[in-house]
């Protein structure tokens, strides 16, 4: 069976919320999910036996506690078995925050497409498909959340946009995208700070139909 793995939970995110809810979306499609919140054991041992790979968590950990700097958790050969994984043929599906205070440069940076900027306080947004000819976004139309609205960079000149975030303010943001780099392909879909926000009808979708893209399966 196709296996995936699935590293969650933060200060900020409880992990369950991704393991049930995003757990519960893969397997709807057959994939057999492994949850851990080991980010340290992240790497190309951990890879070598899944298809896919699958990140809701942020990029920094609080060794000192919450009122200490945080620190930068993933290493450079974290970021090398990431970058060689999806090289090679993985899948690789960030959700939420898996942009935010990861290294700027380097094999992660190249590999997910983007990194996070900033997002105002939790609220109801709009959300539009802009792209409805890809496979991830089959069946879904335009929809209302509330959630995180994240700000992001995209890679222009080689990710594909699939939707775009519009807050009450009028501000907008990429909002989701997926392309292929080298034998694998990669998407990374907005939402997760909540259980609502990934139980979402809409996210739930995306969810599934990305799953069946980044196995080649759609």
């Amino acid at each position: 069976m196709t296996q995936a793995l699935l590293l969650a939970g933060d200060y900020y995110h409880n992990p369950q919320f991704a393991f049930d809810g995003v757990g519960a979306a893969l397997r709807a499609q057959e994939i057999e999910v492994v949850c851990t919140t080991d980010y340290a054991a992240l790497g190309a041992e951990a890879l070598a036996g899944v298809q896919m790979l699958v990140i809701l968590r942020d990029g920094i950990q609080f060794p000192d506690g919450p009122d200490a700097p945080p620190v930068v958790w993933m290493q450079p050969a974290q970021e090398d078995a990431i970058e060689q994984f999806v090289l090679g043929g993985g899948a690789f599906l960030a959700l939420h925050n898996a942009g935010w205070a990861y290294p700027t440069k380097g094999g992660y940076r190249r590999t997910l497409g983007g990194y996070y900027i900033g997002h105002p306080p939790y609220a109801r947004f709009a959300v539009e498909v802009v792209n409805h000819e890809h496979p991830v976004t089959a069946g879904v139309e335009s929809y209302e959340i509330e959630d995180e609205q994240h700000w992001l960079h995209w890679d222009y000149d080689r990710v594909t946009p699939l939707l775009i975030s519009q807050g009450q303010d009028g501000r907008q943001s990429v909002s989701g995208w997926a392309y292929e780099y080298g034998q694998g392909r990669v998407v990374y879909l907005p939402h997760g700070h909540t259980p609502d926000s990934i139980l979402h009808p809409a996210f739930q979708r995306l969810l599934g139909n990305a799953a069946r893209w980044l196995l080649r399966r759609a």
